[in-house]
């Protein structure tokens, strides 16, 4: 059992407990004819003052009171509780029946209809048996015969036992439905009791004018409260649809107010709703928009059951909101909407609605959207009153809702053109200033930040003109102009000979760098110079590449002409000790001759091994290798040079360590080249050492490594040590050809390892190559 039901029960139980109270009472002291008629009287009295009382924000209040109390002066407990119950359910039949004419939200489910009913019967029937009951226990007699000092205190608790009761059980039905109602239901019992409780002075009059005067003359004055609730409730009418005026007048002036003051779509629709929402039921509201160059649907906002809700947009149907872009003219369905959609042709689109209101949004006569508002359960929920005030919000929204198209579009492009420039401005390698005619910056973007060395908020919007020459000092310093005139001379020479001016300025640092300035005038459509553009380009690579070009080619000249130098001697030497006779001289001029070409040939050869390496030219043919055999043939070759030297070699494996997976031939010149190295710059007693361990960090990978106790490199030298033809600062046995280390680097890294240095001044350098191994178990 659902909470709707349960709740519907705890309505229908006390009704139909005072009904058995009733039938009851009747059955225990059944009334006399007499009073069938002052009943009927009443009966139809008291359904009168119900059905027209006046709905005030409190909630809604009648004569009823008075109209009960006054039965039960004339015709006792038992008549009047039946006068008050069938009343109550006569009041339930005309609102059932004349419910839009009488300005009653029409009932929509039959079961909640007979609760509320139920409700009434209880708060009427039951306040009128309890208050009857307290008067009778307090002495007092019926029918009132007059207002005397000894009935004065029964009639007054009759009055207020009646209210007490009534209010009572509002309250717990109002708990019931919603506790945060009940607030404003105790704050509104000041009004209620205002309005219900004072004419409740003339209840013992009504009583008395129909037992003392007549039955005429009661009837004449039933028909002045007749009368009196009728001129009441068209004056409580009236005073609604001027307050709802002038509510109407307020939200639009507010509506007005946001449309007039914002180019925000969604601002624009929110204020409509917000407005829509205090002039009409609005729970389920929507606003469409029509894209002609599409044929597209959207819907920006939407509520369903008070709740926003997202709906997709569509292509253009046949739905209602098509129906009324079609049409340009508002539509009211104020109940049998299925039957209205299939009357015009329209297809059900969405969850049926009991009443629909929708009206087009038209900017120069052409529909731009609609506006439209829906109730699912309440058939009637909306009248042209309704439909008049949504015409005047949609007149009013499309001029703004146009415009906040229009600038969105312009804002959307703006910003597209501007994202554009930004990209290019953060993504080009060049520096870019620009500036206007009076030397203020407009543009400045990271690369030219990261150039010179300063943040580029800094440089935003700073202008380098004079009034403000000293804190542009540094910026004017850092372009290469130095001074604002000099600007100005420079800026004034490039629009004067309409060329590009290029200049090579330096930047300090660590390194330093430099860039070449390119100046160009920037000129609108006339010709006519509106700013300058500075851009600035990194040459330092280029510039140490011309450096590095001019060491080879000297490294080169030096290094082939000693062994030509040696190699022409030696042939020179040989003719002439041929034509001597001296042929015992010969075999040692051909030695030397021998030296000169091998060395000459070495040095060719790393050439182009090296080069062949960077280009990926040189198959690796890798093979399993034992670490501690490949270390010990390189101490075996070379140790010869290191006791010439007078330099300990000595080799540290530690057992079991994996084998290698190298190409032999390259592993072995790499560490040949790492050894002599360390031999040639290590003192005399100094000590090599050649050592392998496992990786720490990959078990997939072998460390090998050759330490010296040499004077060590400085620290600034070593990011370019594997540099071709670097050479340290520090002095040696012999001078190399700075190609050894460039090509140790590109042989480990063929193999997918890496290799690099630590070093310490006066404590000795450490080479580390970290090479892949081989699964043992494969090896056989």
């Amino acid at each position: 059992m659902n909470r709707q039901r349960l709740s519907v029960y705890a309505y229908l139980t006390p009704g139909v407990a005072v009904l058995g109270v009733l039938i009851a009472l009747t059955l225990a002291s059944p009334p006399a004819i007499s009073q069938l008629l002052p009943t009927f009287l009443f009966c139809g009295l008291i359904a009168f003052t119900d059905i027209f009382g006046v709905r005030l924000p409190a909630g809604a209040v009648s004569l009823l009171p008075m109209t009960t109390v006054a039965a039960y002066l004339v015709t006792g407990l038992v008549p009047s509780g039946w006068a008050a119950f069938v009343g109550t359910l006569v009041y339930g039949a005309v609102r059932a029946y004349w419910s839009e004419a009488l300005g009653f939200p029409p009932p929509t489910q039959f079961i909640r209809f007979l609760s509320l009913l139920a409700i009434n019967a209880t708060m009427h029937a039951g306040s009128i048996l309890v208050g009857g009951a307290v008067f009778q226990a307090l002495g007092g007699d019926v029918p009132l015969a007059a207002i005397t000092a000894d009935n004065l205190p029964p009639l007054m608790a009759l009055s207020l036992s009646f209210l007490a009761f009534n209010y009572l059980v509002a309250g717990v039905v109002i708990t019931l439905r919603s506790r945060s109602d009940l607030k404003g239901y105790v704050q509104s019992l000041p009004h209620l009791l205002f309005y219900e409780g004072a004419p409740l002075i003339f209840a013992p009059t009504v009583a008395l004018i129909y037992t003392r005067i007549g039955i005429v003359q009661f009837i004449l004055f039933s028909a002045l409260i007749v009368v009196t609730s009728l001129i009441t409730r068209s004056l409580s009418l009236t005073s609604r649809r001027l307050e709802r005026r002038v509510q109407e007048l307020g939200s639009l002036q507010a509506i007005g107010h946001v449309l007039s003051s914002s180019l925000n779509v969604d601002t624009i629709l929110a204020a409509i709703h917000t407005q829509v929402a205090l002039l009409m039921p609005a729970r389920n509201f929507y606003v469409a928009l029509y894209d002609p160059e599409t044929s597209e649907v959207s819907f920006p906002l939407a509520f369903e059951d008070g709740q926003r809700v997202t709906w997709r947009s569509r292509q253009a149907g046949s739905g209602l909101t098509e129906y009324i872009l079609q049409t340009r003219q508002p539509l009211l369905i104020r109940r049998d909407v299925a039957a209205t959609l299939e009357r015009i042709g329209i297809n059900q689109i969405g969850k049926p609605a009991a009443a629909w209101l929708g009206v087009p949004i038209l900017a120069d006569q052409e529909p731009i959207g609609i506006i439209a508002i829906q109730s699912y359960t309440i058939p009637g929920a909306y009248d042209t009153s309704h439909q008049e005030v949504l015409v005047t919000i949609a007149a009013q929204a499309a001029l703004a809702i146009q415009n906040a198209r229009l600038y969105e579009r312009t804002d959307e492009a703006l910003a597209r053109r501007v994202q554009e420039l930004a990209s290019i401005l953060y993504t080009a390698s060049e520096g870019i200033l620009l500036l206007d005619t009076d030397y203020r910056i407009l543009a400045a973007n990271r690369a030219l930040a990261d150039f010179l060395g300063m943040a580029q908020a800094e440089m935003a919007h700073q202008h380098l003109g004079a009034d403000n020459a000293e804190a542009a000092l540094p910026l004017l310093t850092a372009i290469g102009v130095g001074s604002l005139q000099t600007l100005d001379q420079v800026c004034r020479d490039a629009a004067e000979n309409d060329v590009q001016h290029k200049q090579i300025i330096v930047v300090p640092g660590s390194p330093e760098r430099h860039l070449e300035r390119t100046l160009t005038p920037v000129r609108d459509r006339n010709g006519l110079t509106t700013g300058w553009l500075f851009v600035f380009r990194d040459i330092s690579e280029e510039i140490e590449l011309a450096r590095l070009r001019e060491d080879m080619m000297h490294m080169l000249v030096h290094d082939l002409r000693s062994p030509l130098a040696v190699l022409q001697g030696s042939l020179d030497m040989m003719e002439i000790a041929i034509k001597e006779g001296k042929f015992d001289d010969v075999a040692f001029m051909e030695q030397l001759a021998r030296r000169g070409s091998e060395r000459m040939l070495r040095l060719v050869n790393e050439l182009l091994d090296i080069s062949k390496l960077e280009s990926g030219e040189v198959p690796i043919r890798p093979e399993a290798v034992d670490p501690e055999s490949l270390l010990r043939e390189i101490a075996t070759r070379l140790s010869p040079l290191a006791q010439k030297e007078g330099v300990t070699l000595d080799m540290r494996t530690p057992s079991g360590l994996p084998h290698l997976y190298v190409d032999v031939k390259f592993i072995e010149r790499a560490l040949q080249n790492l050894v002599d190295n360390a031999i040639k710059f290590t003192s005399d007693a100094g000590t090599v050492e050649l050592w392998a361990d496992t990786d720490p960090q990959n078990d997939r990978a072998l460390l090998l490594g050759v330490a010296d106790t040499g004077p060590g490199i400085p620290p600034h030298e070593l990011p370019r040590l594997f540099e071709k033809f670097q050479q340290t600062s520090v002095s040696g046995r012999r001078v190399g050809t700075g190609l050894g280390l460039p090509f140790c680097k590109l042989a480990v890294e063929a193999h997918g390892g890496r290799i690099w240095v630590e070093s310490e001044v006066g404590k000795g350098t450490t080479f580390i190559m970290q090479l892949p191994t081989v699964d043992t178990t494969c090896i056989a």
